[in-house]
């Protein structure tokens, strides 16, 4: 192999003969940007074998598949051009294209790390998802084999994302988890609060995920207004002999909180999403993770008589506008009470279009609550927005 050419037929050629394992990109020509790695490997989706690329950022992954073509075409743009090493593992060799910074290629290549391909299968149940109880059956996302039902393969990518979050912000946050490792007498549960929980998909998980593969005690509760689904999550919690998991009906804005550790609200409609946040903040919780749902509070305020009036003229760019405007004012509003936040892509749009997600973190740090909504009121002028509903409440 002389040419990066090389290395992407090389590609290819492991792909038509079966030896592919996987391929990883890294050591971005550009230090600055957030994407630092991508990783790629195979994947059989609806009876069709794809590339399946992971583009990790410094806060997120993001998950997309390309044909065969169009996967290599994608290889063929980035490596020696944005990702100077590429590491091509195989079942026969391990391959490895290296640019430095003259712009020189060099080619290696060794034994195989892996001497067996993986499983193809995309939608096998995996990673910090339990196999231990029958919840997921009992929910309609897996049939009686364990498989992933037909439809629910969106909403099962949704779950095992929203698992993945909670592991990496555990991992982050060392103080949510003080004095309630397994053995420490006197151990202290977790204490959360799922706001809006729904059908309680993501409340099963994360109970799962915590006290299953973590071994943790939790003690979760799902607020939910719907009584016939209170009553169906109860059972399949009691099915599943999760003790401490329990579905209260209620209106978010009307729930009592007691001092938390975790408050969830995904999917919370409008300012729905702004009670869950202040109910959070007054409660102290540690963490605060919602995906808002719509944002129709700001939307009816913004003007178009601004710089931007070319753009808030189409409804669906002035619907974006005050998507992002909503969220960034919350963001704000958390950094303004004690929380150092993130906002990032929750899970693909191609899986669900509700993909936004907000996480607060409660820190220590000594911080100037006036910078943070001085920056809210610059907002507010440039939009002509009179108020936003959070700072009401909180």
């Amino acid at each position: 192999m002389n040419t990066p050419l090389d290395f992407i037929k090389k590609i290819e050629e492991t792909v038509a003969n079966d030896t592919f394992v996987r391929l990883t990109l890294s050591k971005n020509a550009d230090r600055t940007a957030s994407l630092k790695k991508v990783l790629v490997k195979l994947a059989l989706i609806k009876k069709e074998l794809q590339f399946s690329f992971v583009f990790r950022h410094e806060t997120n992954d993001i998950t997309k598949n390309f044909s065969i073509k169009n996967g290599l075409e994608e290889l063929e743009k980035k490596i020696g051009n944005d990702f100077w090493i590429a590491n091509l593992f195989t079942t026969e060799r391990d391959f490895v294209l290296e640019k430095n910074k003259k712009g020189r290629i060099r080619f290696r290549e060794g034994k195989p790390t892996f001497s067996k391909k993986p499983d193809r299968q995309h939608d096998k149940p995996k990673s910090n998802i339990s196999q231990k109880t029958n919840y997921l059956q009992e929910l309609g996302i897996l049939d009686a084999n364990g498989r992933v039902q037909k439809n629910k393969g969106d909403k099962y990518k949704q779950i095992k994302k929203f698992v993945e979050i909670i592991a990496d912000l555990l991992r982050k946050n060392p103080q949510v988890l003080a004095n309630r490792l397994t053995g420490v007498d006197e151990q202290k549960p977790l204490r959360i609060i799922d706001m809006g929980s729904g059908k309680g998909y993501l409340t099963f998980a994360l109970y799962d995920y915590l006290v299953n593969t973590l071994n943790l005690k939790a003690d979760i509760t799902g607020v939910e207004l719907r009584e016939n689904l209170i009553e169906i999550c109860n059972n399949i919690a009691t099915n599943s002999d999760f003790k401490q998991l329990h579905f209260e009906q209620g209106y978010i804005e009307g729930y009592e909180l007691p001092e938390i550790d975790m408050l969830i609200a995904l999917h919370a409609c409008d300012t729905a999403t702004d009670e869950a946040i202040a109910k959070g903040i007054k409660a102290n919780a540690q963490l605060i993770i919602c995906a808002p749902c719509c944002h129709k509070q700001i939307r009816k305020q913004i003007e178009n008589d601004s710089i931007l009036e070319p753009i808030l003229n189409y409804g669906i760019f002035k619907e974006r506008q005050a998507e992002m405007v909503t969220d960034t004012i919350r963001a704000l509003l958390l950094e303004a009470n004690g929380y150092k936040t993130k906002v990032f892509e929750f899970i693909s749009t191609v899986h669900t279009g509700k993909n936004v997600m907000i996480v607060g973190q409660k820190t220590n740090r000594p911080f100037d609550k006036t910078i943070y909504l001085q920056k809210v009121e610059l907002l507010k002028k440039q939009f002509g927005i009179q108020f936003h509903y959070l700072e009401k409440i909180i």
